[in-house]
């Protein structure tokens, strides 16, 4: 089951000498001779010979597939650079092969629901929001770190980095991962910068995938739901000859879209405000505004429907994915291996013209006897505000389109005396194309404006007019962004000497690291992606790295009371061509007081670096101008400051610096030797994050003027001070900042930074946990397992210096989640039963409507979730056949009701899932 992960090798800093170097290894691999020899570095290894830090989950060992190429000697586990021993210090779980078919998931993200520490995903539904363009990943996130720029959760495959995918906010994206090739996935819910630099804050996510096969296996599954389908297959080909394996496969996912009609607990909270088609009439009578539903007119009428039925909570996804690997043993001390992969991933949802929320589609428009068709209602005043949304009339999908590849060859040289060389270079690439529907507010204002019914805006009766003007009005919120990654990395690791407690352990490496990016992000006519505003960047990262396990007490020198000691030292040197240097170091401790009890802490510092397209390559990046100032400090006259312009820098920031955390946590473990089968463990954690890259709270006045953001905002600043600080941004609203200054009520009234910034800081601490038991009875065995996660403190402090506030009342995550499973095996029958459970929590300020009356909590969440798997024992066509059913929220439980806008915040659901398998090896 266990690989070597932490694998990667130099090369130059250039795509060309990288790719030769790739060539050159594959002209190697075709004419080297292939020597005998009676001990293979690719032997199997079993579950059972896996450092327990990494075999954990409370699934029975029966149900965890075998399979490797590696001895246990040569297992590199997640979180640390030495073979053969678990991290030293922290604590490492893991879901099989087993877990991921038991959890029904149909992509990687949604595997990690299944995990109490993934906030972002436990007790939901990973999918991409109703956002545009800038929501074209979806970004794991471990302990609910803030986000903004880059990712505080590194992301690995195969114990390496990939290529990152986005538009806006960019990461690794998990999905092109098809489940049915994942051996398992190890997670680290601890801080990891000093063996992997950037992002690994919360903690690090490795997707492992095949690396040997040998025959054909086929697989596939089909689901239903109300108003819901999907559908998902693997093949999987290939030939092990012992001293090397190849296969390929290939996995096809499809599922159909949810709209917010399908599913009760996507609320609607507030009415629409009478944009519902066909629209309502407002006319403004002195103080008094009287509404008229159209087509009929009715005094104090409007229409009304549900502005989200036609939105779609889930998006409709299909994915292909192709996966190949190789590894041969080249002589006894040459390994080489290398694996492939492309993806495509399509998902297309919609939006629900009629909301008014963000982005707000319904729009407002005023209306004068000049307009062609305009009609009076009497007694007249001789305008009119129309409410009406382009509903059946524009094109209301969203596009995403993800295509990504990546190629990974490595090299293992054994170099006698127990010392090892590691060598990986790994090239990503990934392009995003995505479109969400917008207007074109400049042509909807021309034709509002305008005079003949051949190019007037009919805003009564959408059909009556002119099919060109309303093309004229659509456009398209167009985003498209290519990424690439070189990532070379070189690892020397073994045993320095011999001391009581066992070897003093070494693993030294460099790594070179270098990311492009191009985007373009904007609002553009349709068929116009040329105008879409562009940005770009690069950067190169060199690294120096090293690991050191010192044994106290071991086997050879154990004594009462102190049965193991293990100390361990790492720390990276990073050098970032964009913003400068770091180093974080990471202190580890474990101690057994007898063989069964296990005591661990650690130590260190970590960092997320910006993304590139948060700083100097982000396409959003300019000078937003409002015709008026709805932001006013407290002391400002309406007039004229109301009728004054504002400025907003918006986008990337050039100046952003990384995040950088402190973490340390301390646990235990317990298995006892008079209850074989019993793992307890717990662990306590402590994070704190400085320097949070966010956004200033430009939207809401009573917050942003205040001493605090003094350096975030500029009153009446001069035309000197704005051109200075726009520099060469693209400028949307006006010509150029000086056609604002010189009128009669002077220049703007003020001057927001709203870019991405270094912002506050973040404190938090809780506490994992994990039970399981395994029982084997006369029919088979029965196990249970219940594990996950209470956050105790969670304070912010929005902007350095400022006192910190609790965060746990305010809308978001629970702090308590938790997985339970109870099961049985009998004969190859297997069946388990899981729980998944999110607290409720109190809300802070209470919420009120005039639909739902007063909330104050918002509750718990409680699926359960039936797997049934059935082995057929028997020959020829019944050989290696295999049967599942999973039921998903057996009960049909709704998320918990919350009182503001749609849906939940404290879980989702498909509904009831039912999902048929069948798995055949040949």
């Amino acid at each position: 089951m266990m690989k070597a992960l932490s694998t990667l090798p130099t090369v130059s800093n250039t795509k060309s000498l990288l790719m030769a170097g790739i060539c050159g290894t594959a002209l190697m691999l075709a004419c080297s001779p292939v020597q005998a020899q009676t001990a293979l570095a690719g032997q199997e290894a079993t579950p059972d010979n896996i450092p327990q830090a990494v075999a954990a989950n409370g699934l029975p060992a029966t149900n965890r597939p075998s399979g490797s190429d590696a001895n246990v000697s040569d297992i590199v586990v997640t979180g640390t650079l030495l073979r053969g021993v678990a991290p030293t210090g922290t604590n490492v779980s893991a879901l099989t092969s087993a877990d991921v078919v038991a959890s029904g998931a149909t992509s990687a993200n949604q595997i990690l629901a299944r995990v109490p520490q993934v906030t972002s995903a436990f007790n939901t539904v990973p999918t991409l929001v109703n956002g545009g363009p800038g929501s074209a990943v979806v970004r794991p996130n471990l302990r609910n770190l803030p986000a903004v720029g880059g990712s505080t959760t590194l992301v690995l495959i195969d114990g390496h980095r990939a290529v990152n995918a986005g538009i806006l906010q960019t990461s690794p994206d998990p999905d092109v991962v098809p489940p049915a090739l994942l051996e398992r996935v190890d997670i680290v819910p601890d801080g990891g910068s000093s063996i992997y630099g950037s992002d690994a804050v919360g903690g690090v996510i490795n997707f492992v995938t095949k690396s040997r096969f040998n025959g054909i296996e086929t697989n596939a599954r089909y689901g239903f739901a109300d108003n819901y389908y999907t559908v998902d297959a693997n093949i999987t080909a290939g030939k092990d000859w012992g001293l090397g394996s190849i296969y390929a496969a290939y996995a096809f996912s499809k599922n159909d879209a949810i709209f917010g009609r399908d599913r009760d607990y996507y609320t609607q909270v507030s009415p629409s405000g009478g944009f519902c088609p066909p629209g309502t009439v407002s006319v403004a009578r002195g103080a008094a505004t009287t509404t008229y539903a159209l087509p009929n007119r009715v005094a104090g009428t409007s229409t009304n429907c549900n502005p989200y039925a036609n939105a779609s909570i889930f998006p409709a996804v299909e994915r292909h994915s192709f996966f190949v690997g190789m590894t041969q043993q080249l002589s006894d001390a040459v390994r080489f291996e290398v694996k492939a992969f492309y993806t495509r991933r399509d998902t297309i949802g919609a939006t629900d013209l009629t909301s008014t929320g963000f982005p707000s589609y319904g729009q407002t428009v005023t209306i004068t006897p000049s307009n062609p068709f305009y009609v009076p209602i009497s007694p007249d005043p001789g305008s009119q505000s129309v409410s009406f949304s382009y509903a059946g009339y524009l094109d209301n999908k969203q596009r995403n389109r993800l295509d990504e590849w990546g190629l990974t060859p490595s090299i293992t040289v054994e170099l006698g005396g127990g010392w090892q060389l590691r060598a990986l270079g790994n090239y990503g690439r990934s392009v995003i194309d995505a479109s969400a529907p917008s207007i074109n507010a400049a042509a909807q204002a021309t034709a509002i404006a305008a005079t003949t019914t051949a190019t007037a805006l009919n805003p009564y009766d959408l059909s009556a007019t002119n099919p060109a003007v309303l093309r004229s009005i659509q456009a398209v919120d167009y985003g498209r962004a290519k990424q690439e990654l070189i990532n070379a990395r070189l690892i020397l690791d073994g045993a320095l000497f011999h001391i009581g407690g066992g070897d003093v352990r070494l693993a030294a490496g460099v790594e070179y690291i270098e990311e492009t990016f191009a985007g373009a992000y904007g609002i553009i006519p349709v068929g116009r992606q040329d105008l879409a505003p562009r940005g770009s960047a690069s950067r190169r990262v060199k690294s120096v790295f090293g690991e050191l396990a010192i044994p106290i007490v071991g086997s050879g020198n154990a004594f009462g009371g102190v049965e193991a000691l293990t100390l361990s030292a790492s720390a990276r040197y990073d050098s970032y061509s964009d913003f400068g240097d770091t180093f974080n170091p990471k202190f580890g401790a474990t101690y057994k007081p007898v063989s069964w009890i296990t005591i661990r802490g650690n130590y260190g510092t970590s960092f997320n670096a910006p993304s590139l397209a948060d700083s100097a390559g982000a396409p959003d990046s300019r000078v937003q101008i409002l015709p008026v100032s709805p932001f006013r400090e407290s002391t400002s006259p309406f007039i004229p400051d109301f009728l004054r312009p504002t400025l907003i820098l918006a986008g990337g920031n050039p100046d952003l610096k990384p995040q950088k955390a402190t973490t340390w946590s301390v646990g235990g473990d317990v298995r006892p030797t008079f209850a074989k089968g019993l793992t307890l463990s717990a662990t306590y954690y402590n994070i704190r994050l400085k320097d949070e890259i966010g956004l200033a709270p430009f939207y809401a006045p009573a917050a942003i003027f205040q001493p605090a953001y003094a350096n975030f905002y500029k009153l009446n600043p001069t035309l000197a001070q704005a051109q200075a600080a726009a520099g060469t941004l693209p400028l949307d609203g006006a010509a150029s900042l000086a056609s604002l200054y010189g009128g009669p009520l002077g220049g703007p009234y003020v001057l927001f930074d709203a870019r991405r910034n270094n912002l506050g800081e973040l404190r938090q601490s809780g506490i994992d946990f994990n039970a399981s038991y395994n029982l084997p009875t006369s029919f088979g065995s029965v196990f249970a397992s219940a594990g996950g996660t209470y956050t105790i403190k969670r304070e912010v402090a929005p902007i350095k210096g400022q006192a910190f506030i609790n965060d746990l009342q305010n809308p978001g995550s629970s702090r308590f989640s938790l997985l339970a499973s109870v099961g049985t095996k009998v004969g190859g029958l297997t069946a388990t039963a899981t729980l998944s459970h999110s607290a409720g929590y109190n809300l802070s300020s209470p919420l009120i409507s005039a639909a739902f009356g007063t909330q104050t909590k918002v509750g718990a969440f409680n699926p359960v979730d039936l797997f049934f798997a059935y082995d057929v024992a028997g020959e020829g066509v019944f050989k290696d056949l295999s049967f599942t059913l999973n039921i998903n929220n057996i009960a049909n439980e709704d998320p918990p009701f919350y009182n503001l806008g749609t849906g939940t915040t404290n879980g989702t659901t498909l509904g009831r899932l039912v999902q048929f398998g069948v798995r055949k090896k040949f």
